[in-house]
């Protein structure tokens, strides 16, 4: 009677122990499953950050493969151009070589292709090709040999202009939700970075125009001086600007637009609008240019 007790004692504890193995088990897998999330999620943070940095948007799409793919758990990124229903590759990034080569192709996106669908939905779809056949681009899948991939849509000003596509093919690692879920995230940080050096660019070469404009226009004017008459209408007009009428008047000066002129002054663009057509009326301008020419003149 004792031995099975005993036994059944034995039995119990060696259930009791394996149960405490099944357990710490799970709690290891889990805590890798949040170090993973957190440490893509940290990668995609630092790839947008260094991007955002470059400056320029041509700068931007040469890097953004390279500095989205360094850190993350992927093997290859692939980013491409998308413009009037058609696919077209422009940068890539392979982990084991130095400088791949860009395909030199062109896709139709039309229906069934899962990228066609990503352009239309705008949300970042994780690709199994066996199971999908014919809705994966065979002459990509016939390149990178992938049996997995994720790809997103880079959008822009509310127009998809590029896809991104991920896998990690080299590794033999198939990918998994949390690899979509990264590259989601990372083509909407591209595209934030892309639309911010986009405008910026404009921005500076607004500026550079409006310097010009101003220099031109200065120079006319200290080469054939007002009459009396003219200047003393001109000062009378000036004189009529409020004090934050003469400083927007100074910023404009400076190439600045509405909306800077408004983040300077901690208003709403709305209202340097008002001021500026204000500041046209009362000088009699035709435009920002002429405005800040006048009040120079005047003063």
């Amino acid at each position: 009677m004792n031995e099975k007790v005993d036994e059944r004692a034995g039995h119990v504890a060696s259930l009791e122990q394996l149960q405490a193995q099944l357990q710490q088990r799970e709690r290891e897998i889990v805590e890798l499953a949040y170090l993973r999330r957190t440490n893509g999620l940290e990668a995609v943070r630092d790839a947008v950050r260094r991007l955002g940095e470059l400056g320029s948007p041509s700068g931007v799409l040469a890097r953004a493969p390279r500095e989205l793919g360094l850190d993350s758990q992927f093997d290859r990124i692939l980013l491409s151009e998308v413009a009037a229903g058609r696919l077209a590759p422009l940068a890539l990034w392979e982990r084991e070589r130095e400088r791949p080569k860009v395909p030199e192709l062109t896709l139709a996106l039309e229906y069934p292709l899962v990228e066609y669908e990503v352009v239309g939905s705008r949300h970042a779809e994780l690709v199994v090709v066996a199971e999908v056949g014919a809705r994966s681009p065979r002459l990509l899948a016939e390149i990178f040999d992938w049996s997995s991939y994720a790809v997103a849509a880079i959008v822009v000003e509310s127009e998809v202009v590029g896809l991104l596509h991920a896998d990690a093919s080299a590794s033999g690692r198939a990918l998994d939700e949390l690899d979509r879920e990264l590259l989601g995230l990372a083509s909407a940080g591209l595209g934030d970075v892309f639309e911010r050096a986009v405008l910026r660019e404009a921005l500076q070469r607004h500026r550079a125009e409006m310097q010009s404009a101003v220099n031109w226009l200065s120079g006319r004017l200290r080469a054939a001086p007002p009459s009396d008459a003219a200047a003393s209408a001109a000062a009378n007009a000036a004189a009529e600007l409020t004090a934050r009428e003469r400083e927007i008047l100074a910023l404009m000066a400076r190439g600045r637009t509405n909306a800077q002129i408004a983040e300077a002054l901690g208003v709403r663009e709305g209202t340097v609008k008002y001021h500026v057509k204000n500041v046209l009326r009362k000088l009699g301008a035709r435009s920002r240019a002429d405005a800040v020419a006048r009040y120079a003149r005047a003063r």
